[in-house]
């Protein structure tokens, strides 16, 4: 077929040998030469259709573009004109690049401008996206791999593309996805969705409309693929194996299964997306230049037009002031497009103003990948990578440290295994029954929580000192002024740090980015380890009080329990509909409190192992929770405060259930909460950059002008006298005056947490630069 180019023509299509139009009598080759024999698309701006060079011997195929705009007011236009015009020059410039089309020809012919480009056989990544389902997270390295160097290129010639999306990439030479073994016929969104419904409903056999969850799981088990490590091959069949008895095994056997199921799908997981190699899914060609941008010259100072696709075009660049790592905002964008195939719209929470990417994964993604899209998907620009290459940089390097494999999980017991009954002791147990499946267990069923007696801090040695610049010599007074606290160690950590949490037996700083929790050793100055086991970041930590188990709280839903000593999961707690945003832990160690975007706050019994009740009062998301410490011999009574975005704090009283009262007074969202060592005082943070001091005695509160930006964590002395909080800079304050005490210059972005150690002397906080800092009274 001929398609006629005459934007009047009422019947377009013509035969092949066809001179002229049988309609209109246009004629049919574009300047004696191109002949277009498809549509492939049409804008507000023009036509796009397949042709053929007629005057080359073999005939290859082109795109050519005809700039035909609808009706457009007179300042449009002339705008649309620019815009295709721009769109050769660039091409012109650019076009020698094998990841960029070549530009053919332009031309005016008839009154109509022509932009004749070479034709790319292929899909683009939102067909490929479309039709295989979202992608692993190899697929998405090797799209960064290879689209950040022609990135690189196109930057280097002082170009911003501005329209960065799947739909302007297209995959040549690919069979998508084929080359990277799949484990056999593995579903895995299929296969984790089933584990959680199995657990949710009490591991009750569930019925899906096809299948038994035993007969589903064992039936997608028993056939692993071949390329599996004998391990796995060997674990595979034999959990396929156990799932045929899974029918007439008692609850607490069934759910050891399905424990060990999850994590051999993790293990598997992890080992696919950690493997050397790329996917072979041949070229990526990066296409659609019309709205690319020159900064030469005054025009990287000018305010240009807001161009580009909404769903995935840059902050900055919507306010038409692109820059180069716009395009990588733009690329960060399409990476979690296509490892979840949710809208970019939904991707990101305009209350919090955070990207909430994760809770949509269907399978888990390294650290270093989920670090390196966080940065690329960074609102303010000096916070994002600047340049393709850095982000190259740490996409093939080793800067980042390895997730340490996991534990292996102990063999199933041949006899069933007992539902664990109720005790006198002081143990954490986790039963678990039909009407309340609320436990995932991954690595064993209970364990204890040793009471600590009520015993005076140890003395933590003191830390060294690092060497500092001296003061410049010609000014006396500095030396005089020197700041008493100083930074003496600096930790480095792969991605942003959410929370900290400090053991008050050892010396041990838990810290959380990501989705892992990292374990440092703050005497030997060295990390200990890294904890794997959510599939989402971790807003919350807490550690017992007898130093020996660590609680965590993700987006993934959960409430991991791990071993501090070991860093073994010992559970999983499934409380929340939603992302588990604040822990708190009573000072017996028996009770924790959570909560989350939507729920109540969650009391749950950690001896006897159930949920005791919910507190319901507030009307929006609690991100604050804090427990009145003990009072000794005198029984107060157990309290928990609550602070939440509907600009209120709550008093509870815990062993009844009830509210105590309500205190108000900030004007924005509530972000943090700390009671003195004696309970008398509660200090509440706020976005509104204030803190206010509120005595539970007289009822009466002070407030401190911070005058910084949001508060995002507050933390008292042990001996109530000082008050650290974590802003735009990390601030000290003492309590009894209200004044604030100098610190030397640390994190060169906003801190996100601080606590004081084990004596007053020490003092620890961790930034947006990735940094845990710790600071010493000398």
């Amino acid at each position: 077929m001929t398609y006629c180019l005459n934007p009047d023509c009422p019947k377009p299509r013509n035969p092949d040998s066809a001179k002229t139009c049988r309609s209109c009598g246009a004629k049919l080759l574009l300047k004696d030469r191109y002949r277009a024999i498809a549509t492939i698309g049409q804008g507000g701006f023009g036509r796009t259709f397949l042709a053929v060079d007629e005057d080359k011997p073999s005939k290859p195929r082109c795109v050519i573009k005809q700039f035909l705009p609808v009706a457009q007011n007179p300042r449009n236009l002339k705008k649309a004109l620019s815009l295709f015009e721009q769109e050769a020059v660039r091409l012109e410039e650019l076009g020698h690049h094998p990841q960029i089309p070549e530009l053919l020809a332009y031309f005016n012919q008839e009154g109509n401008q022509y932009l004749i480009q070479e034709f790319i056989h292929g899909k683009n990544l939102a067909d490929a996206l479309a039709e295989q389902g979202v992608f692993w997270e190899t697929q998405v390295r090797e799209v960064l791999a290879k689209l950040l160097p022609v990135l690189d290129f196109v930057h280097s010639h002082n170009v911003i593309h501005r329209d960065i999306k799947p739909g302007n990439v297209i995959i040549t030479g690919s069979q998508l996805g084929m080359s990277l073994p799949r484990s056999g016929q593995l579903d895995w969104a299929l296969l984790q969705q089933a584990l959680a419904i199995e657990s949710n409903q009490g591991f009750r056999n569930f019925v899906s409309p096809s299948y038994r969850f035993n007969e589903l799981l064992g039936f997608s088990l028993s056939q692993p693929s071949k390329d599996l490590p004998t391990a796995f091959y060997t674990r595979c069949q034999q959990l396929a194996v156990q799932c045929m008895r899974y029918p007439t095994l008692p609850i607490a056997q069934r759910q050891y299964i399905v424990a060990d199921a999850s994590r051999l799908l993790y293990e598997i997981q992890q080992l696919h997306e950690t493997r050397s190699g790329t996917l072979s899914i041949g070229r990526l060609v990066l296409v659609d230049f019309g709205a690319a941008k020159s900064l030469k010259g005054l025009a990287a100072m000018q305010t240009g037009t807001t161009i580009g696709s909404p769903e995935y075009v840059a902050p900055e660049q919507a306010r038409g002031k692109a820059v180069f790592a716009s395009d990588l905002y733009s690329l960060g964008v399409t990476c979690v497009h296509l490892l979840t195939k949710i809208s970019p719209y939904d991707l990101f929470d305009p209350a919090t103003d955070t990207w909430v990417w994760r809770k949509y994964l269907t399978a888990p993604i390294s650290e270093q990948l989920s670090s390196i899209l966080d940065r690329l998907l960074e609102r303010a620009i000096a916070r994002r990578y600047q340049s393709a290459a850095e982000v190259l940089q740490d996409l093939e390097g080793s800067s980042i440290a390895p997730i340490p494999p996991s534990v292996p999980i102990p063999p199933l017991p041949l006899q069933p295994a007992k539902l664990p009954q109720p005790t006198n002791q002081s143990a954490l147990q986790f039963p678990v029954t039909a009407s309340q499946p609320l436990v995932q267990p991954s690595l064993q069923p209970s364990f204890r929580i040793a009471r600590r007696p009520r015993v005076g801090m140890p003395a933590i040695p003191k830390v060294p000192t690092l060497q500092l610049e001296e003061p410049e010599p010609e000014v006396k007074s500095r030396r005089r002024s020197q700041p008493n606290w100083r930074c003496v160690q600096t930790f480095e950590s792969p991605a942003r740090i959410y929370a900290l949490a400090l053991s008050p037996t050892e010396p041990i700083l838990a810290s959380t980015s990501g989705n892992t929790i990292k374990l440092w050793d703050i005497e030997q100055l060295k990390p200990i380890r890294t904890l794997t086991g959510h599939l989402d970041i971790i807003p919350a930590i807490a550690i017992t009080p007898d130093g020996k188990h660590l609680l965590s709280g993700s987006a993934d839903k959960t409430i991991g329990i791990w071993e501090l000593s070991t860093g073994r999961q010992l559970s999983k707690l499934a409380l929340h509909s939603d992302t588990v945003l604040a822990l708190a832990l009573s000072s017996d160690g028996q009770t924790l409190a959570s909560s989350s975007f939507y729920d109540p706050i969650t009391l749950w019994d950690l001896e006897a192992g159930y949920k005791r009740y919910g507190l319901m009062g507030h009307s929006a998301r609690i991100d604050a929770l804090a427990f009145r410490p003990s009072l000794g011999k005198e029984k107060l009574g157990e309290m928990l405060a609550s602070g939440s975005s509907d600009l209120t704090i709550k008093l509870w009283d815990v062993d009844r259930g009830e509210e105590l009262r309500t205190l108000e007074g900030h004007t924005h969202h509530i972000s943090a909460l700390a009671f003195n060592s004696d309970g008398t005082t509660l200090a509440s943070a706020s976005w509104d950059g204030t803190v206010k001091l509120w005595n539970l005695k007289s009822r009466r509160h002070r407030t401190l002008e911070v005058e910084s930006g949001r508060i995002n964590g507050i933390a008292f002395s042990l001996d109530g006298k000082k008050l650290a909080i974590a802003s735009d800079t990390l601030q000290l304050w003492t309590v009894p005056s209200g004044k604030k005490i100098t610190l030397a210059p640390g994190h060169t972005d906003p801190v996100c947490a601080v606590l004081f150690g084990r004596t007053d002397q020490m003092l620890i906080s961790a930034g947006f630069d990735r940094t845990i800092k710790l600071w010493q009274w000398e």
